[in-house]
């Protein structure tokens, strides 16, 4: 009864987070400027006077006036956006005195005529476009407007916030985005470094203090048919990288130039039913598989919420389409973020395979997000990586601590978020590139419903040995079944991740070039899917074990034939 009620709890607050996502989108304030200018006819331009005056009546006749209506991409706090209009307001007044303010507010739901403006399509007069928005020509005179545009755009070439100029009926691309600055990059490194500390550091209290906890954390060696390590290992790793993630916050925090504490606070904060849900289980052991799906699928719906993280295409004809529709865009980023984190946490068998793995896609998720300057991908991706790094130097090799659950359905979690945010912000990025990232975990997934439920005949939940990962690892133990040597076995474990790693670095290191380009990146995803199934036909026909062979997911007292599960 007590488990009926968890799992109709858990999936009441999946469908008000999810109703939430629809009905309560995130507050979005779109910078709206317009501005009054007196044009002189010869030079088209607004003249510089020494006296303000922002309220009386301006001599030139309305024929003579250039009105600039700017229009910047949305903010997401009511404050940031009312600190751009200031400034703007502030600069324009400097710069023409004579000017008048006529229209200063923070829009949260755009008409058609805006949404026009900040779209690629022609307008009927002069535009400017600029990474931040656009701002519109409008005078009497069509020429005039055209002249003072293409004014603005010479003037303004050198400065933060380049205009490109467009003459009226014309498409009106939007321009690259701006580099993220060096500074920037340099406090991202050191979010980096302060995550790597902090799980370094969180770790090593873990190690340090075991004998506390460990009636509470220890993954004993004899609890399940898939254990392979040698001795009780505290399996809180997913502590580490919260505290790493948290010190990685503390920094975005108090850096001017990561202007982004609010949604990485916002990211945090999604991901706790997920992080929460593997913890209770590494402690209690007692969170069934179906209750920790749905959680993970909780902490989706909360990010569609405060985020906006849905995804609005994959590039797939009829899909794209029905992503359109807002209530299933949603559900389908529910299951998606719930799927990603759960098969991360199915190939997390061995020391470091999860954590290498999630490292090394985290630097191309980077690299892209540098690319198309979107700066909270980018600090979010090297904090997760240092948080990753840090936990490492315990779990790989020496095995001193597992990633457990909780920290295996975080990384899935942060993972898929990141690849959902990049692609839905940035609309020049392929879905698949993200998706050829996680391609291993993805396959692997599906493989093995595939492989239990139509070839074995048995519930797509049932546990077994015969994962890639699992078979590489027997692979491996071949020349030593029935050792018990704890160093041995450690050795063997750890091997595995270098195969892993080796397997899916090429692969994941050509998406930077490619990220783009769909075409080719679903030929990349194909190659991989073929490579996976030939190397794992060629492990299940090696003369392996007969004890592999006739009790794969059964209990057994050997000491290879063990549970997965970090």
């Amino acid at each position: 009864m007590k488990k009926h009620l968890n799992l109709f709890f858990i999936a009441t607050l999946l469908v008000l987070f999810s109703a939430l996502a629809l009905i309560q989108r995130p507050a979005t304030y779109y910078p709206l400027i317009e501005i009054g200018a007196p044009i002189d006819p010869v030079t088209a331009t607004a003249p510089n006077t020494t006296a303000p005056n922002t309220n009386a009546p301006n001599p030139a006749s309305s024929a003579d006036i250039l009105k600039l209506t700017f229009l910047f991409d949305a903010h997401l706090t009511l404050q940031s956006c009312e600190s751009l209009t200031g400034n703007v307001a502030r600069v324009a007044l400097a710069k023409c005195p004579s000017c008048s303010i006529r229209q200063l507010q923070c829009v949260q739901a755009l008409d058609a005529a805006q949404q026009a403006m900040l779209s690629d399509q022609p307008l009927a007069t002069a535009s400017g476009r600029m990474t931040m928005g656009a701002v519109i020509f409008a005078a009497a005179n069509l020429d005039l407007a055209l002249s003072a545009c293409q004014q603005a755009e010479s003037q303004s070439a050198a400065g933060p916030q380049p205009v490109t100029c467009y003459a009226p009926n014309i498409k009106r691309p939007k321009p690259a985005p701006k580099p993220i600055e060096i500074v920037q990059i340099g406090l991202s490194l050191l979010a980096f470094l302060a995550a790597a500390f902090g799980a370094w550091f969180a770790c090593w209290l873990i190690v340090k203090y075991e004998h506390l906890h460990a009636h509470l954390s220890h993954d004993p060696t004899d609890s399940g048919p898939q254990k392979f390590h040698a001795v009780p290992t505290p399996r809180i790793g997913g502590i580490g990288l919260i505290a790493g993630l948290m010190a990685a916050g503390g920094v975005i925090m108090l850096a001017d130039k990561l202007p982004h504490e609010r949604e990485f606070g916002l990211l945090l904060l999604a991901g706790i039913p997920a992080f929460l849900g593997g913890l209770v289980e590494d402690i209690t052991k007692k969170v069934g598989v179906l209750e920790r799906l749905l959680l993970t699928m909780l902490s989706g719906a909360v990010a569609a919420w405060l985020l906006g993280a849905v995804l609005n295409r994959l590039d797939i004809p009829g899909v794209d389409q029905a992503l359109l529709w807002l209530p299933f865009a949603v559900v389908f980023t529910v299951f998606a973020v719930g799927g990603v984190a759960n098969a991360i946490n199915i190939i997390d068998g061995y020391n470091g395979v999860v954590a290498g793995y999630a490292f090394i896609i985290l630097i191309p998720i980077a690299v892209v997000a540098i690319q198309v300057s979107d700066m909270l991908i980018f600090v979010t991706a090297l904090s997760m990586a240092g948080a990753l790094l840090g936990f490492l130097r315990w779990n790989w090799p020496g095995g001193k601590v597992f990633l457990g659950d909780g920290g295996a359905y975080l990384v899935g979690f942060i993972l898929a978020e990141l690849s959902i945010l990049l692609v839905a912000r940035n609309q020049n990025v392929s879905p698949w590139f993200p998706l050829v990232l996680l391609i291993y975990p993805v396959f692997e997934t599906f493989f093995s419903i595939y492989r239990r439920k139509l070839v074995r005949g048995k519930s797509a939940g049932h546990p077994d040995a015969l994962h890639l990962h699992q078979l590489i690892y027997l692979r491996l133990a071949r020349v030593s079944v029935g050792s018990r040597d704890p160093r041995e076995i450690t050795q063997r474990n750890s091997a595995v991740a270098k195969y892993v790693w080796a397997g899916t670095v090429p692969f994941i290191l050509a998406t930077p070039f490619l990220w783009r380009n769909t075409q080719a990146l679903i030929a990349l995803a194909l190659i991989f899917c073929g490579a996976y199934l030939w190397l794992y036909l060629r492990l299940v026909r090696w003369r392996a074990p007969m004890w592999m062979i006739t009790t794969a997911g059964q209990a057994s007292s050997h000491p290879e034939q063990r549970s997965f599960r970090r």
